[in-house]
């Protein structure tokens, strides 16, 4: 499992509005061999905010971080 920290300071407009923050997996090879969405989760503090169900679901892992 890769993991990578970024740290965010949002300012200006950013504190009102927000920001999205997006985690497009990439693709892991299934048990059958066939390609799928690899897993993906957005922790903001330690806590879990945004996942893919663990590679289930195709879609980019998405959460609007305000202030």
């Amino acid at each position: 499992m890769i993991s990578k920290t970024e740290p965010m300071q949002l300012e200006g407009a950013e504190l009102k509005v927000g920001v999205t923050v997006s985690v497009v997996p990439g693709s892991v090879k299934g048990p059958d061999g066939m390609l799928e969405p690899a897993p993906c989760t957005i922790k903001v503090d330690g806590k879990q905010v945004a996942d893919n169900q663990n590679g289930k679901s195709a879609e980019p892992c998405e959460y609007k971080l305000k202030d």
